[in-house]
């Protein structure tokens, strides 16, 4: 069972992936569009999405980074809800093929890693 030290490290190890991640999305779009899409018609929508995703993962990340006590312990504690939801939802778009399958599996086995570290850093 992991111990204060390491839940906090898992903590701050979410909060910089999901800073940067949402700072990639929010900013730079185009990116992510090229790197998941297959740029087309849709390509301005993906990038809107992006951004919303962006600014989300971005508060996300500076709370588990930033806030303390009772605050960095909801924070702590619904974090699982949203990456656990962020990787049911990966999975379940990719397996209705609703994403090309590297994409997919990208996304799922990401979400999932910060679902556990989501775990691990709730944990006191």
């Amino acid at each position: 069972m992991p111990n204060s030290t390491s839940s906090a490290a898992a903590r701050k190890a979410l909060g910089v992936i999901r800073l940067v991640f949402g700072t990639l999305a929010l900013t730079m779009p185009h990116v992510l569009v090229r790197r998941f899409s297959e740029e087309g018609p849709n390509a301005t929508a993906a990038a809107y999405a992006f951004r919303m995703f962006g600014v989300r993962t971005v508060v996300i990340g500076l709370e588990l980074l930033l806030l303390k006590g009772t605050e960095l312990e909801r924070a702590a504690k619904i974090a699982p809800v949203i990456h656990g939801s962020d990787t049911v939802a990966a999975f379940l778009a990719a397996r209705y093929g609703q994403l090309p399958k590297r994409m997919g599996t990208t996304l799922v086995a990401v979400s999932a890693f910060n679902t556990v570290l989501s775990v691990i850093g709730r944990r006191r």
